[in-house]
């Protein structure tokens, strides 16, 4: 049956028989290394790798290799499939470690005896550059690094990653930061929360778009850095893991964890990003009408979304359409009997209270814009 664009966006599944991973952390250093240890390297491996090869994941536990503090960029490179064998659907590379940079800002990839220094790392270190020469020389339809290290961005610099599906935990001048008392890197430990929670509203697998999509918000959400991607023909659509959240949509919990989600884009639209302002609204109107039709208009948890949204759509740049929302919203609040006496002493937790406040504060917004009551602004106007 050929693809028709009301049906979901069809995804690129490797087969476990022709998909293979290498898993690489150093979290131990040693003389004449610079480094401070890193042991949530080592725990990151386990755990993304056990993900990859668990009942979510595509590939099978004989195909995925893993090395813990490998000594030289051999042990590294000997890892990696032999050139000329048989074609595989995937390739992908795992670091998480130390990134350090060598001569003109060359990435390399910390080993136990790396230095810190620009004229000793990339003989010290493993550079990134010969991991992609060596993975191009691989016969694999796509081929895939994820680089969990400081400078990661620098990746997409090298000539021989051109064809290289790259993911990195921060940019080109950033450092990865792994959080205080985490088990694992702030980067991995965001992929991991995200393929063990899933998205209710997402595909039946998760493909590397999707991924980076929600590590883009989560990982700045939590003041990590933020990720890069760079995708390389079709790789964006490659689906390495299942969703186990995917059909839940439209359930209570689902609609809760949209709406986190959407908060969280919401927050950083507060922190200077109007685009991610006008997403969240955007979010929170279709939250609010599957909402609605699930749970009924006037459900406490749909009210809060419905708040929410307008509340959401005023800080996009359209004070008009805000008003205007919670002016419906307060129509449709429950009335009579106890509803009226929970919105009088507070029992609902002053949501009647909080919504009437925000319906004065957009119209206030309203008329100090200028508009008439008649006009609407622009969509995503400041």
């Amino acid at each position: 049956m050929p693809y028709t664009p009301s049906e979901p966006w069809p995804l690129l599944v490797p087969a476990p028989s022709r998909s293979v991973a290498v898993m690489v952390g150093t979290a131990t250093h040693v003389v004449p290394g610079t480094l401070p240890a890193l042991p949530q390297a080592a725990a990151s491996v386990s755990a993304l790798a056990a993900a990859l090869t668990g009942p979510l994941g595509a590939f099978d536990p004989a195909a995925v290799h893993r090395r813990i503090d490998p000594p030289t960029p051999a042990d590294v490179l000997r890892l990696l499939p032999a050139p000329g064998g048989d074609p595989l659907d995937v390739l992908l590379f795992y670091f998480a470690g130390h990134g350090v940079l060598g001569e003109d800002n060359r990435l390399c990839l910390a080993l136990p005896g790396s230095v810190d220094d620009a004229s000793r790392a990339e003989h010290t270190s493993l550079p990134a550059a010969a991991v992609f020469q060596a993975m191009r020389q691989v016969r694999a339809a796509h081929k895939v690094a994820v680089l969990d290290c400081c400078f990661a961005g620098r990746a997409l610099d090298a000539a021989a990653a051109a064809d290289i599906h790259l993911l990195t935990a921060a940019g080109r001048t950033k450092k990865a930061l792994t959080p205080e008392g985490h088990r694992h890197t702030g980067f991995t430990d965001a992929l991991l929360r995200l393929l063990s929670d899933g998205i209710p509203d997402g595909p039946e697998r998760l493909d590397l778009g999707t991924l980076h999509r929600y590590l883009a918000v989560t990982l700045p959400g939590a003041r990590l850095p933020e990720p890069l991607q760079r995708a390389f023909g079709a790789t964006g659509d490659l689906a390495l893991f299942r969703n186990p959240a995917h059909g839940t949509a439209h359930t209570r919990s689902g609609l809760l964890a949209r709406a986190r989600f959407a908060a969280q884009i919401r927050e950083l639209g507060r922190r200077g990003r109007p685009d991610r302002s006008v997403q969240a609204a955007r979010l929170f109107e279709v939250l609010a009408r599957d909402a609605a039709a699930v749970l009924g208009a006037v459900d406490e948890d749909t009210l809060r979304y419905r708040h929410v949204h307008a509340s959401t759509t005023g800080e996009a740049g359209d004070p008009h359409t805000a008003h205007s929302l919670l002016e419906r919203l307060l129509v449709d609040w429950p009335t009579g009997g106890a509803a009226d006496m929970a919105g009088a002493d507070g029992a609902d937790g002053g949501r009647r209270e909080a919504a009437l406040a925000s319906r004065e504060f957009w119209r206030t917004r309203r008329e100090r814009s200028g508009e008439a009551d008649g006009e609407r602004p622009r969509p995503g106007a400041r």
